[in-house]
């Protein structure tokens, strides 16, 4: 399991862009599900009365970052690294989760090819699918 802190050690996002609160199973380099907490104050719902779409995507991207960040972590403590959002395909969004709810973020590593990793994305409120797809990230440790 990791928190808030511990995630932020894998991931370079900050509040307000952080858009994972926990990661509650991690199996480095394969899959990892963490959960995002909707209280109803958080910035985005000043203009939308659900959590958009965009930001569902990018909250599996992040749990995404912390599957491979944490990788790399296990095998270099020192290790900076970098993940960006490279695609999307066959994603769709059943509906959008509202304020209240918790959303279940699920990624696994189905293929990787030099940087770049097609993750099957899944996200759930309850036992209800609300999202999935596959997303990929290219994923790459920095030199410094």
């Amino acid at each position: 399991m990791m928190e808030n802190r511990e995630i932020q050690k894998v991931l370079p996002h900050r509040y307000p862009f952080l858009l994972v609160d926990r990661v509650i199973e991690i199996d480095p380099g394969k899959k990892a599900v963490g959960l995002k907490n909707l209280s109803g104050e958080e910035w985005f719902f000043q203009g939308h009365s659900f959590y958009p779409p965009s930001l569902l995507l990018e909250s599996l991207a992040q749990v995404g970052g912390v599957v491979l960040g944490a990788k790399a972590r296990e095998e270099d403590p020192n290790a900076t690294v970098q993940g960006l959002f490279a695609g999307v395909s066959d994603f769709t969004f059943q509906r959008c989760p509202v304020r209240g709810e918790q959303i279940r973020l699920k990624m696994e590593v189905l293929q990787s090819l030099a940087s770049i990793y097609k993750f099957s994305a899944e996200a759930f409120v309850g036992d209800e699918k609300i999202a999935g797809g596959q997303i990929l990230l290219s994923f790459t440790r920095l030199a410094i």
